[in-house]
């Protein structure tokens, strides 16, 4: 992983870390749902479900810094 990429990841973390600990997430139409523990763990092993959050985190933040949110 390069260096932007570990920032990019840190941040992520960090955004995850700030929510509530009850927050469930659903991704895709797989079913299920993700628990604040199962997004940092993802995250941070850096599966497909992980960087697909990483990806949504950063789209959104873009979408912020744009204001279109």
């Amino acid at each position: 992983m390069g260096k932007k990429e570990e920032i990019i990841q840190k941040i992520v973390l960090e955004r995850i870390k700030s929510m509530s600990p009850n927050v469930k997430i659903a991704l895709g139409s797989k079913g299920g749902f993700l628990s604040k523990d199962d997004l940092l763990k993802e995250v941070r092993d850096g599966t497909p479900t992980g960087k697909k959050v990483i990806d949504i985190q950063l789209r959104y933040m873009r979408a912020l810094k744009e204001g279109i949110v």
